[in-house]
């Protein structure tokens, strides 16, 4: 059985990190959208734009290791 590097790992773990954000994005985005009470509706809105910077981050990291 072949052993994953350094490399792979990171490249899986930032993969799923941002896969996992973007759905954290997605459903917050569709929830803001779609509820009708304004209260939720500004805490799920909160929630989308936090997970859109954690995808902003992911992204510099991701480019400074050379991540794809």
């Amino acid at each position: 059985m072949a052993k994953l590097t350094q490399k792979d790992v990171e490249n899986n773990v930032f993969k799923q990190a941002y896969d996992g954000e973007e759905l954290r994005r997605a459903k917050y985005a569709y929830l803001s959208k779609t509820v009708k009470d304004k209260r939720l509706k500004k805490i799920f809105k909160v929630f989308e734009m936090t997970a859109q910077s954690h995808l902003a981050e992911l992204r510099q990291e991701m480019q400074k290791l050379d991540i794809k």
